[in-house]
């Protein structure tokens, strides 16, 4: 990436960092909670079962689905930047200049949405622990953390995804 671009890319990077950082450590709050302070809404063994076993389903779905919607979401934008045709979300907000930016913002999104898709699963598990006191419910949460943990930005991992998007568009411009 050229130089002006890197020079814009730290602060996204950073402010991206504590959005997804704070989705993990309200988790991760709450499930200290759980695990430490909330009282027990049932025995252990108890034949309820069923939001354990709900957030297991979701909590899966939320896994596949987190990096597939977002990479479809992904591609729809970059497929857009390519065309001219691509706006930013908000709208009334002035869209950047360059590709690279653009590309920057649909980083931003796709890694939100992502880590939103395992933090609703996430919290999920934690209530069913909290109602059922179900060791699996416990566990796909912790699994849950692991995959909001991934979606964690670096710079590196942005500067190579605009990169790689910036490929992507001169490609899809040069066949139009």
């Amino acid at each position: 990436m050229s130089e002006p671009q890197s020079e814009n890319l730290g602060p996204h990077v950073r402010t991206l960092q504590i959005i997804v950082a704070s989705l993990v450590m309200g988790v991760i709050l709450f499930g200290g909670y759980v695990v430490l302070f909330a009282p027990a809404q049932a025995k252990p063994g108890a034949n309820g079962q069923i939001l354990t076993l709900l957030s297991m389903v979701v909590g899966a779905s939320g896994l596949v689905l987190s990096p597939l919607i977002a990479g479809i979401m992904a591609r729809a934008q970059i497929r857009g930047i390519a065309s001219g045709t691509w706006q930013p979300s908000q709208p009334g907000r002035p869209a950047p200049d360059t590709d690279a930016g653009r590309l920057a913002i649909v980083y931003s999104t796709k890694t939100i949405v992502g880590a939103a898709l395992c933090e609703g699963p996430c919290l999920l598990a934690l209530v069913a622990y909290m109602v059922e006191r179900q060791w699996p419910a416990l566990l796909a949460a912790g699994v849950l953390v692991a995959a909001l943990l991934w979606h964690l930005p670096t710079y590196d991992r942005v500067s190579n995804w605009i990169e790689d998007g910036l490929r992507q568009v001169a490609e899809a411009r040069r066949f139009r």
